[in-house]
């Protein structure tokens, strides 16, 4: 039970801008970090559902819906996935060989491409989520993809480092053998939870989960000779607009065909 508080607590701390308990970093505090991550995205999208009950309940325009929608997940997390992403597309525009690309994600300086990936998502995703018609459903959806996106981050981070250091080869190191089977509990529920409320959807979202997760590792392994924290972020960033874009879609399809 120790154990489970524990990394509960590292996740949020590590992960999330909410108030936690301290506690020290070592082995056994890092022992399940990436198994509880998906559990940030539970609390994430819980502040999603209760920011579309408070815009029905004050008939708020559905823009500031899918400003909230949007704005939430970066400022709850701290943008730390954000910044992988960030990085990543930094490191990728330079064409510069693995070692330098790894030299450009650990710097803390912003590059213009960078600026530039991240503005096109932002755009990109608020009007994903200004195209979703409002309703329980497609909010409830929209909570499931930042728990989904969190296991499929979790998963790649338990791939080969392309460094001697970094979070991800601490976290990588410092895992359970049982955090694989755990992610892939998470993934299945959450998946399961989809299904619930659109199959279409669902289906969707595992499809884009599945293809961010072959495209980061194969970058990873093409582009910077391993995984990185920046990749496993920048994996979560890219699977959240990914699933959301499917959800956008499985309604579409819905209408215009049922």
């Amino acid at each position: 039970m120790k154990s489970l508080w524990t990394a509960v607590v590292s996740a949020f701390s590590t992960f999330s801008v909410l108030p936690t308990p301290r506690i020290e970093w070592n082995a056994y505090s890092l022992k399940n970090v990436l198994a509880a991550l998906p559990l940030v995205g539970c609390v994430i999208g819980g502040f999603l559902c209760l920011w579309y009950w408070l815009s029905t309940l004050l008939a708020l325009p559905a823009v500031l819906s899918a400003v909230a929608f949007t704005v939430l997940p970066i400022a709850l997390s701290g943008g730390i996935h954000m910044d992988g992403y960030a990085d990543m597309f930094d490191a990728l525009s330079s064409h510069a060989a693995p070692e330098k690309k790894r030299a450009i994600l650990k710097d803390p300086h912003c590059g213009a491409f960078a600026v530039i990936a991240v503005g096109c998502y932002l755009l990109i995703y608020f009007g994903l989520c200004a195209a979703l018609p409002l309703g329980w459903k497609t909010a409830g959806l929209l909570a499931i993809t930042h728990v989904l996106s969190r296991a499929v981050g979790s998963l790649l981070s338990l791939l080969p480092s392309g460094s001697a250091d970094g979070m991800q080869k601490a976290f990588r190191e410092s895992a359970s053998k049982s955090s694989v089977w755990i992610l892939l509990l998470w993934t299945a529920l959450s998946l399961g939870g989809a299904a619930v409320l659109s199959p279409l959807a669902a289906g969707g979202m595992l499809l884009a989960g599945g293809l961010v997760f072959l495209y980061i590792r194969h970058t990873a392994k093409k582009q910077f000779g391993g995984m990185s924290g920046d990749l496993a972020g920048a994996g979560i960033s890219l699977c959240a607009i990914a699933m959301t874009l499917m959800i956008v879609l499985s309604e579409r399809m819905i209408n215009l065909w049922f």
